[in-house]
């Protein structure tokens, strides 16, 4: 006869605890990936919902690294010919705009006090989600939450397409 696995006696442990088929699964916490950013050079942690490629870390390296793209397109696309005449165009449209006007620079624009409460509220929010985590568990960069402790390095591949696969 097979044995029973529901039994606690043959398989239980001296302590009293049981196999892990007897141990209550709780939720899954989602697999991540660690990486550096090619930014800052600092570790990354992103889970799997989170991770698109990411080279970059959560706090504007990204956005840095673009503008910086951005600014060499710029540079090369003033060195040829076209985009000398472009800026020769712009130039003499901005300076045609500057002869009509005859009056002094206007008042500075308010500060509006909605975004200076938001920006406090959300820092609030994130040192009691701080206080809330515990010291060994980890957790994603982008989106906080608690992912496993096993980290890949690497990429998840993608599933095959195509013919389905054997299986031994």
């Amino acid at each position: 006869p097979k044995p029973c696995f529901r039994t606690a006696s043959p398989w239980s442990h001296q302590d009293g605890s049981k196999s892990s088929l007897h141990r209550p699964c709780g939720p899954m916490k989602p697999t991540a990936r660690m990486f550096h950013c090619a930014g800052c050079h600092c570790q990354v942690i992103v889970c799997r919902d989170c991770d698109r490629g990411n080279v970059y870390c959560a706090n504007g390296c990204a956005g840095q690294a673009r503008s910086a793209s951005l600014s060499r397109a710029a540079k090369r696309y003033r060195s040829t010919r076209p985009g000398r005449h472009s800026n020769a165009d712009r130039q003499r449209r901005f300076r045609a705009r500057q002869k009509q006007i005859v009056t002094h620079q206007g008042s500075p624009p308010v500060i509006r006090l909605a975004l200076l409460l938001s920006a406090l509220n959300t820092r609030k929010r994130d040192q009691e989600a701080a206080r809330n985590r515990t010291e060994t568990a980890i957790y994603c960069h982008f989106c906080q939450c608690e992912c496993t402790p096993y980290l890949r390095n690497d990429f998840l591949r993608p599933p095959q397409r195509g013919k389905p696969r054997r299986s031994p």
